[in-house]
């Protein structure tokens, strides 16, 4: 009898099942995520009856911040199964867990699509061109003009972009309060309400640039339309879910049929296919939600842009939920530094590439110095924006990319997992840049409404991804590779 079984009373040593201990915090996490998306759901219904147009710039910055993270897990996913690597087996479960947040992103989505009007200035010119109204001309320059058609007119007359003191009266297109009017930028809070745009009063909406400026927005109402934007919304939700399931449902299945490569070998051919679905659907996503929040100003970037704020958002939270669920135990021998070096490496990686894609947007824009275009810009560099601008730019790169160049760095665990946390706020707070700007141009305000919204989407995503890990070991402890992934060695 060996030596191990008579110290254990003649039984062998138990095998780690990688589960979440019951009685552990990690297994009650979905109760307090529960209870916060419960208030923060509670409390955005409050809002959107007091603000409904607040209401809808905060919910779509919240959806849209737990959406990357949601798509850069799946991202990692995807590329664990594209190059059929070994390294990451023991560490993809975890990612798999936040990419099954996707169905229920999708549904969170939805309040979007109910919420158009207030969100996108270019829903006034869709529905003028169905009712056809008598005066639907003057109308189209009188109402919902969008913040960029002002700016331009202000960077044409005077050079310098929105804002200033304009020369368009108190109410007019680049006037007393920059952006588009008094009430901001396409609407009465920069929808496409009554007060947005070229001044309701007096003629300046026979001024050109806003002529032209409406006659560009009616130029792409074959794309930006609402009955194709919802079938594009629901497209995309329901490829994204599909995808999440595919892999889960498979990855999961592995856990019973042990050792089975049939699974494996499914997963990694269909991953192209996938991973080029996904590109797509983020891509034209990006474009929808967050683009055409101005409709006449684009950048093919854009799309790139927001893969790789996923990427980084993704990446941080897999190596701060890697750190807590190491620190409790949970992961026992199958979880390493060398897991925690390789995925620093690639958060690095990731940072360094947003860094890359958001300046290369920038200098062609600004070399160009083409009014359309250089709008985006303007209206981030007006106010307290200009401060929040300066502020994101060494928060999201310089601090993090000093913090985490060193490889020693990266194999300290704590000083790693403060590096995640660091980017996951940054991200945060690069999301608010994106969106908030439309809500108030020219004026930075942090509204409770956006805090509510934060809370509700995050905490229901999250009560999902908490109840998974609760139902499913945390390790894919099926998959062939598995023992190459725990005896991972980085040299």
């Amino acid at each position: 009898m060996s030596a191990a079984k008579k110290k254990t009373g003649g039984e062998p040593p138990a095998k780690p099942t990688y589960r979440l201990p019951r009685d552990g915090a990690w297994a009650n996490a979905w109760k307090l995520s529960a209870a916060l998306g419960g208030l923060g759901l509670l409390a955005s219904i409050i809002g959107w009856t007091s603000d409904p147009h607040r209401f809808a710039f905060s919910w779509l910055f919240a959806v849209m911040t737990f959406l990357a993270i949601a798509l850069g897990s799946l991202f990692f996913v995807l590329g664990q199964h594209l190059t059929g690597a070994g390294w990451g087996v023991s560490i993809r479960r975890t990612a798999e867990f936040f990419m099954m947040g996707l169905p229920v992103m999708a549904i969170l989505a939805l309040p979007i699509l109910a919420q158009m009007d207030e969100l996108y200035p270019w829903m006034h010119y869709w529905r003028e061109s169905q009712h056809a109204q008598p005066h639907g001309e003057e109308h189209g320059e009188q109402h919902g003009e969008s913040l960029i058609g002002a700016s331009v007119a202000s960077a044409q007359d005077h050079g310098h972009g929105a804002g200033g003191h304009g020369d368009e009266g108190e109410h007019g297109g680049a006037g007393e309060h920059g952006g588009a009017g008094e009430h901001g930028g396409a609407g009465e809070h920069g929808g496409a309400g009554e007060h947005g745009g070229a001044a309701a009063h007096g003629d300046e909406h026979h001024d050109p640039h806003h002529e032209a400026h409406a006659d560009v927005i009616r130029s792409k109402l074959a794309y930006l339309n609402q009955p194709f934007f919802i079938g594009r919304a629901i497209f995309y939700g329901v490829i994204w879910a599909l995808l999440a399931f595919f892999f889960f449902s498979r990855s999961t299945k592995q856990d019973v049929a042990k050792g089975d490569l049939t699974l494996t070998q499914r997963m990694e051919s269909f991953a192209p296919a996938a991973t080029f679905a996904f590109g797509l659907t983020l891509t034209f996503a990006a474009f929808d939600w967050m683009m055409s929040l101005e409709p006449t100003w684009f950048s093919t970037i854009f799309g790139v842009q927001y893969f790789a704020v996923s990427a980084v958002s993704s990446l941080a939270t897999l190596v701060l939920t890697m750190y807590g669920l190491k620190q409790a135990g949970a992961f026992g021998d199958a979880v390493t530094t060398e897991h925690f070096h390789d995925v620093g490496k690639l958060l690095f990686g990731f940072l360094v590439f947003w860094a890359y894609i958001s300046f290369s947007q920038y200098m062609l824009i600004w070399y160009a110095s083409i009014p359309e275009e250089t709008t985006y810009y303007h209206i981030r560099w007006e106010g307290g924006w200009r401060t929040f601008s300066l502020v994101m730019v060494v928060a999201h790169f310089v601090v993090p990319f000093f913090l985490l160049m060193s490889r020693n760095i990266k194999r300290r665990l704590p000083i790693l997992a403060f590096g995640a946390a660091w980017l996951l706020v940054t991200h945060v707070v690069e999301i608010f840049w994106l969106v908030m700007p439309y809500v108030s141009p020219g004026e930075l305000s942090v509204h409770w409404v956006d805090l509510a919204a934060l809370f509700a989407v995050g905490g229901i995503y999250l009560t999902v991804v908490f109840l998974l890990m609760g139902r499913h070991p945390l390790i894919p402890v099926g998959d062939p590779r598995l023992e190459r992934s725990i005896h991972l060695e980085v040299h």
